[in-house]
């Protein structure tokens, strides 16, 4: 392996779980009368921090108006997952590859704590991660290269030596910003979708040129 990190972001890689956040953020875009369709969610909800997106739908509201509604739709989306949950193809057994290769690992995530837990805790993944970043951590998010340049310097490595696993447009630019090599997983976006934007794009873990990075 020539690469000594691997930047795992969660949602979409880590599990491959967007049509239930779309359905909770369809649940409370009716609560809150605001705009949204799977278009909108796709190409302007993807890769974001709660808090930048709650400002983006309700203006310059207070961090405590961030949690609550944050909270709100963060336990919609868990009641919808919680029985459907389950690590990405292939993943278990890449991290235990790397693990076994004594590679180290970091997740990066825009998604608030709550839900880092719900998916690291319930589905006994944890302990695979040295370094955890997750949103309320930034202080920019996605696209901004803050969540990738905290993983690799947590990892103790230069940017240049991790690849970062990313589904969003917006991640993608984040890991590329912060100078790692980026790899696309086609599940929020499809391959075609993803192509002009990064040149290796995976569907799932059990593709082997992820044993060859």
């Amino acid at each position: 392996m020539k690469h000594k990190g691997f930047i795992f972001d969660m949602d979409g890689v880590v599990v491959d779980n967007h049509s239930f956040h779309f359905k909770a953020w369809m649940e409370f875009s009716k609560k809150y009368d605001f705009p949204l369709d799977a278009e909108i969610y796709r190409d302007t909800f993807n890769g974001k921090t709660n808090a930048d997106l709650f400002r983006m739908i309700f203006g310059n509201i207070s961090d405590q108006k961030i949690k609550q509604y944050g909270d709100e739709k963060e336990s919609w989306y868990q009641e919808l997952y919680k029985n459907e949950m389950k690590p990405h193809t292939g993943l278990l057994d890449f991290l235990k590859f790397l693990k076994d290769n004594h590679l180290k690992i970091a997740l990066g995530t825009s998604a608030p704590t709550m839900n880092v837990n719900f998916t690291l805790d319930s589905l006994s993944l944890r302990d695979f991660f040295d370094v955890i970043v997750d949103g309320p951590m930034v202080s920019q998010g996605k696209p901004h290269p803050q969540v990738y340049e905290l993983c690799a310097k947590g990892l103790g490595l230069n940017p240049k030596d991790c690849v970062v696993f990313e589904d969003s447009l917006a991640g993608l630019q984040s890991g590329k910003s912060a100078g790692c090599s980026i790899i696309g997983v086609a599940t929020s976006h499809t391959e075609q979708e993803l192509k002009s934007h990064v040149s290796q794009i995976i569907r799932d873990f059990n593709d082997s040129t992820v044993f060859h990075l």
